[in-house]
């Protein structure tokens, strides 16, 4: 007798990411919203933390951000990062980093996504994923 296959069990079934998205509101904060997935703070937290200790400006241009910048916020909530670094695949990045896509090399410019590498549990392999804070990603899409 024959029997229909059944579908091999998902390897995100009961997966809970080591991160909560926040998702960012505007078109030039997916910078920030990464730092505050990472440091588990709010979009404004970690925007006012940006604006009153480290001179962002509080309204555009926000031509301002840079890597130091980015090391100095996640410092603030006892996070250490280093500079910018060019990736020569996956198996060269580090376990959570934020990561730049989309980027454009004569403008450049591009977005912030967060890379992370999770241990999986009971021996499983790793999952690696990335939490993209882009606002116009629907919330059910998301895990």
């Amino acid at each position: 007798m024959a029997t229909t296959p059944t579908a091999a069990p998902s390897i995100t079934q009961n997966f809970k990411p080591a991160f909560t998205r926040i998702p960012q509101k505007e078109s030039f904060d997916c910078w920030l919203a990464c730092i505050a997935t990472i440091a588990g703070k709010t979009l404004d937290e970690v925007r006012a933390v940006a604006v009153d200790r480290f001179r962002h400006p509080a309204q555009g241009p926000y031509t301002f951000m840079d890597d130091s910048l980015i090391a100095k916020l996640l410092a603030h909530w006892s996070f250490t990062a280093t500079v910018w670094k060019e990736s020569t695949g996956i198996a060269s990045l580090p376990d959570v980093c934020i990561g730049l896509v989309a980027f454009d090399p004569e403008t450049e410019i591009g977005r912030h996504v967060i890379f992370v590498r999770q241990p999986g549990l009971a021996g499983k392999a790793s999952l690696e994923y990335i939490i993209d804070p882009a606002y116009w990603i629907d919330p059910s899409a998301v895990h």
